[in-house]
């Protein structure tokens, strides 16, 4: 599933009709018809991420789809996700 974020190219995910993510935080990316599928923000006092793709996937998960993204470049997007949320970092262009 194509992902797009502002400014950044877009990444080809793992996805398993995972839910899109209108009505709470911040979109840092979209699915292709412009919804939510990935979002920032605050709960309580902590910084939550969520996403309705699997960057962190592994290869093997791949098997018999073809990605244009490599599994690396989604896996490394994956921990900027997961640094973000440690960091209390937001990723949404302002």
């Amino acid at each position: 599933m194509p992902i797009a974020r502002p400014g950044e190219p877009t990444l080809e995910h793992y996805w398993e009709d995972g839910p899109q993510l209108a009505g709470w935080g911040t979109p840092i990316a979209t699915y292709p018809d412009g919804t939510p599928a990935i979002v920032e923000g605050a709960v309580g006092r902590g910084w939550v991420v969520l996403s309705g793709v699997h960057p962190e996937a592994p290869e093997s998960w791949r098997d018999g789809i073809t990605f244009r993204t490599p599994a690396a470049a989604n896996n490394a997007f994956a921990a900027t996700l997961i640094r973000a949320a440690l960091d209390r970092t937001p990723l949404a262009r302002r």
